[in-house]
């Protein structure tokens, strides 16, 4: 069995922490001064939103911790879904722009590189994803950084969750169809070898775009994302078994979701929550949409969009509103 690690902290000073959490999960050991990183953050808004988007300042420590081994680094992100807004948008509103020009760090929109198809069976089903070509043949150790947060389609968005970002199409809503074997395809092909989750603040009671932010002040790592989604979900108050995705991951030889076999920090145990989300009509009407393209289709993309959308706006509760008023700034 692979050498599984994994850890929770809570922030003191968040350098140190930092340093603390990626040398326990042996960063360390993994990268060298050749060694071509691609950190991946869940900017999944415009701009920074606690609980919703990865926090900058916490990108800034982990990229201070890696250039001091390798000049090969570079962050990107996909353009928002539904073409919502561009990841270039994304980067300025995260300061990114700035942030990586100081540390000489190269950014990336994904949706704006060549892409390949790729085509697999996965626990039975055969899915096909779009990945960017870099993300497949360029890089050498895949860092994945999401927001502690729980999802109401997938009941947490984490490490895993986070990597459909990986998809270019800012149409990818529509690919939802068998969405944890297509999770799962992208897993095995990106091979996340670190996770740094930033539980600084986290999202509940609906997720992954408004809820309730909570201050926890931690940080979770793994050298493995389906073990890092395991702790996650276990510290949010979730059964990690009882996630389709994360239990399609596991079966498809990604990981394990057994803490029991992982090489934990003495510190996991002291945090226990109590997690849950609550669908809004708007989300029990969208989940006929993850498993009918063609439905999806007619919705979001056809003749009919507009007279759908305009019927849609009407059910919306007030939260939803402000996020569509937010996400057309």
């Amino acid at each position: 069995m692979p050498d599984y690690t994994a850890c929770a902290y809570k922030i003191t000073d968040l350098n140190e922490t930092v340093i603390k959490c990626l040398e326990f999960i042996g960063a360390n050991k993994l990268i060298n001064r050749d060694t071509r990183i691609f950190i991946k953050p869940n900017f999944t808004f415009p701009y920074f939103k606690q609980g919703i988007t990865t926090n900058p300042e916490l990108l800034i420590m982990v990229l201070r911790y890696l250039r001091e081994f390798s000049s090969h680094i570079i962050v990107g992100e996909s353009d928002g879904g539904n073409s919502s807004f561009s990841a270039n948008d994304s980067f300025k509103g995260h300061d990114l722009v700035e942030i990586c020009k100081e540390l000489d760090v190269k950014l990336v929109n994904l949706s704006q590189v060549d892409s390949v198809m790729i085509e697999e069976e996965i626990v039975d089903k055969k899915v096909a994803v779009e990945l960017p070509r870099l993300l497949v043949e360029d890089v050498d150790c895949f860092i994945s950084m999401p927001v502690l947060k729980v999802h109401v389609m997938t009941t947490v968005t984490l490490s895993i969750k986070n990597l459909w970002g990986c998809y270019p199409d800012t149409m990818r809503c529509l690919h939802h169809k068998h969405l944890g074997h297509k999770l799962a395809l992208i897993t095995k092909y990106v091979k996340p070898k670190l996770v740094i989750v930033d539980g600084i603040c986290a999202l509940d009671g609906h997720g992954p775009m408004f809820g309730t932010a909570k201050q926890l002040d931690l940080i979770l790592g793994s050298n493995n994302p389906v073990v890092a989604d395991a702790l996650g979900s276990t510290i949010m108050g979730f059964t990690p078994r009882s996630i389709q995705h994360l239990r399609i991951a596991e079966d498809a030889g990604l990981g394990t979701l057994d803490l029991s076999q992982v090489t934990l920090n003495s510190d996991c145990t002291n945090f226990q929550y109590k997690f849950n989300s609550r669908k809004t009509i708007i989300d029990r009407l969208s989940v006929l949409l993850f498993e009918n393209e063609g439905l999806a289709k007619l919705v979001m993309q056809s003749p009919l969009t507009p007279m759908i959308y305009g019927v849609a706006s009407c059910l919306r509760t007030s939260q939803e509103k402000e996020v569509n008023r937010q996400m057309k700034v």
